[in-house]
C-alpha cells in the first residue's frame, strides 16, 4: 500500500523549513522534518532521499 500524495499545504510547509534541492522531490519525511525545525527554531537542508543536514539550530537555553 503506497503512502498518499501530499497537499499542497503540507508541501508548502515543509519548504518553509526544510532546504530541499532541484531534482528531489518533497516527501512525508520532510514534512516531519519541518515540524521538527519548526518546533526547535531551526532548519534542515535535504541532500539525498532520507539524508538531512542541519542548516540552523535554535540558540541554547540560558536557563
Amino acid at each position: 500500500m503506497s503512502e498518499p500524495e501530499l497537499t499542497p499545504e503540507e508541501a508548502a510547509f515543509a519548504r518553509q523549513y526544510v532546504d530541499i534541492p532541484p531534482g528531489l522531490s518533497v516527501d512525508r519525511q520532510d514534512v516531519a522534518r519541518a515540524r521538527l525545525a519548526e518546533a526547535a527554531g531551526g532548519r534542515y537542508r535535504k541532500v539525498g532521499p532520507g539524508m538531512y543536514e542541519i542548516a540552523t539550530k535554535a540558540a541554547p537555553d540560558d536557563n
